[in-house]
């Protein structure tokens, strides 16, 4: 028979307000992802030039608004341009002024050091020097984060000796149990294959996913990022304006919830992805 204790807990998280729920800052993706809990590992695939990075760094950013304790581990970029990247983000100050200070006024130099004052206060850690799962798993063990985000799945180190597909199911296999093992969700991004450029239709499938089908089967949650502005040319400026940066969140599995595609902004200056609501405010 099942424990009465666990019959309990299960009625209270049907019936009673879950505090603990993943909210993203996306309303229409946290109804998607509402079953989401700890342990659960969420993948988002892309093809390069889509935003993983702005998107995990947005999601990442609403979260620490909400004093969720974060890890990011940045396989790519240096903490110094990650840092860049949230002031954009939370300051909504260009990235190509940032990086032509000449370009910067005083009042954008006082609102990024406002804003840095800010980031010191956050409940956040990033590295930027760990490529290994045993790195992984003993810093997320130190920190002990509600939420760890990995960017990106093909820069992690792997043995040589084994081939590249069982290496990369077997960092996935890892990271499953280590958001089991530690009650954290991890989000790890991922590149797509290049074969879907030849499609007509570019938006991802599964199949998309590179070097190993098992990122989809050990995933709780897959979801891609696809924008047609990236691909297409319009014919008249009315057409270019109604989708300048539109994106959309493509979820293709989901174990304890719906699948579904949902729309977001994409503002390229920041690299930041927003609500389309909130496109007026700015």
């Amino acid at each position: 028979m099942i424990d009465k204790e666990i019959l309990d807990k299960t009625f209270k998280q049907i019936t009673e307000e879950n505090r603990n729920a993943l909210a993203t800052g996306f309303q229409d993706l946290d109804i998607l992802l509402s079953g989401v809990e700890k342990g659960n590992l969420i993948t988002i695939g892309a093809r390069p030039a889509m935003g993983k990075t702005a998107f995990i760094l947005s999601i990442m950013s609403n979260l620490l608004k909400q004093n969720k304790k974060c890890l990011l581990f940045s396989l790519e970029m240096s903490t110094s341009q990650i840092i860049k990247r949230l002031i954009a983000i939370l300051g909504e100050i260009g990235l190509i002024t940032m990086n032509h200070n000449k370009l910067l006024d005083d009042s954008q130099k006082s609102k990024i050091e406002y804003i840095l004052t800010a980031i010191s206060y956050l409940n956040l850690t990033i590295c930027d020097d760990i490529y290994t799962i045993e790195g992984i798993r003993n810093k997320i063990a130190e920190e002990r984060p509600e939420y760890v985000f990995i960017d990106y799945l093909q820069l992690m180190e792997t043995p040589r000796k084994k081939q590249r597909s069982e290496a990369i199911t077997n960092i996935m296999l890892d990271l499953k149990q280590i958001a089991k093992e530690n009650n954290c969700i991890i989000f790890i991004s991922s590149q797509l294959s290049r074969a879907l450029e030849s499609r007509c239709d570019k938006r991802p499938m599964l199949s998309d996913l590179r070097e190993s089908g098992d990122i989809e089967n050990i995933s709780d949650v897959v979801m891609f990022i696809y924008r047609d502005e990236y691909y297409k040319s319009y014919a008249n400026e009315e057409d270019y304006a109604l989708n300048k940066g539109k994106a959309e969140i493509i979820i293709v599995k989901n174990k304890m919830g719906a699948v579904g595609t949902i729309e977001l902004l994409f503002r390229s200056q920041f690299a930041k992805f927003l609500e389309p609501i909130q496109y007026d405010l700015f």
